[in-house]
């Protein structure tokens, strides 16, 4: 058995090259502009490139979630093929569940990046190769402190300050899905999914409110909300798929705040 992970700098593409050579699994992970890979068997490819900050480079995000996945669709070889969507893409959408049908505005820029991941999804489904899967990931949440993303900036700001200051209000709420739990549903999909695409998330938001009340208990921080933030909601992901499929039982992102902060004093 193999695997290739394209993206394995960042975040979630190391990890799991981390945790393939924990467990003594062959892993590939080739640099696209360099690496002459037409001609070799990259077994299950998970395709996790992406980009940090899609507002600032969105030429990266159509490059990383579009062009760079077209290419290796149809000039490499393997045995199953992941790539890894977003959640994202159900903003406006009346349900969840992974055969619903989305809502895009094109006028608005801020869906730059679920157009480009949507994009992504019609490449993998139009591919006339087998195996062509597609995971649509929640906020992955754990030690990922090279980031700017909401849960890691307020855990070091804890830390690092003694206080938290939100732009959003309490009520705010997301899907956190804990990145062992990724981890650990990824290759099963590569290796068994029977479906086309699968969501990966908690099935259950956590509010704003919820998280800043673990934080405080561990680090005693100050808590202090923007007098401009704002209630930002995202829909409740379905999660039926992979429960019935795969048995997944998601760990509460909660229960794991003082690992991650444990993690970052280390």
């Amino acid at each position: 058995m193999k695997f290739t992970v394209f993206g394995s700098s960042g975040y979630l593409g190391s990890s799991l090259v981390q945790k393939f050579k924990s467990e003594k699994i062959e892993c590939l992970t080739p640099d696209i502009k360099k690496d002459k890979i037409e001609d070799k068997d990259l077994g299950h490819v998970i395709y996790a490139i992406g980009v940090s900050n899609f507002k600032q480079n969105p030429s990266k995000a159509i490059d990383a979630h579009v062009i760079l996945l077209n290419k290796l669709l149809n000039e490499v070889k393997f045995q199953s093929f992941l790539y890894l969507s977003s959640t994202r893409i159900y903003y406006d959408a009346v349900s969840t569940d992974e055969n619903s049908s989305l809502v895009i505005n094109p006028s608005d820029n801020n869906n730059l990046y679920n157009i480009s991941k949507i994009m992504g999804e019609v490449i993998c489904n139009a591919s006339k190769k087998q195996n062509v899967r597609i995971a649509r990931l929640s906020n992955v949440t754990g030690n990922n402190f090279n980031t700017n993303l909401f849960l890691p900036s307020i855990i070091q700001d804890a830390i690092n300050f003694k206080k938290i200051t939100l732009e959003t209000r309490l009520d705010s709420e997301k899907d956190y899905v804990y990145i062992d739990d990724v981890l650990e549903i990824l290759p099963k999909i590569s290796l068994e999914g029977k479906n086309r695409i699968y969501n990966i998330a908690n099935g259950k938001n956590t509010s704003n409110e919820e998280i800043v009340k673990k934080i405080q208990e561990i680090t005693n921080c100050e808590i202090e909300i923007e007098k401009k933030a704002t209630t930002y909601r995202f829909p409740t992901i379905s999660i039926n798929r992979i429960q019935k499929e795969f048995g997944f039982k998601p760990t509460s992102v909660l229960e794991k705040f003082e690992k991650i902060v444990s993690d970052y004093k280390k």
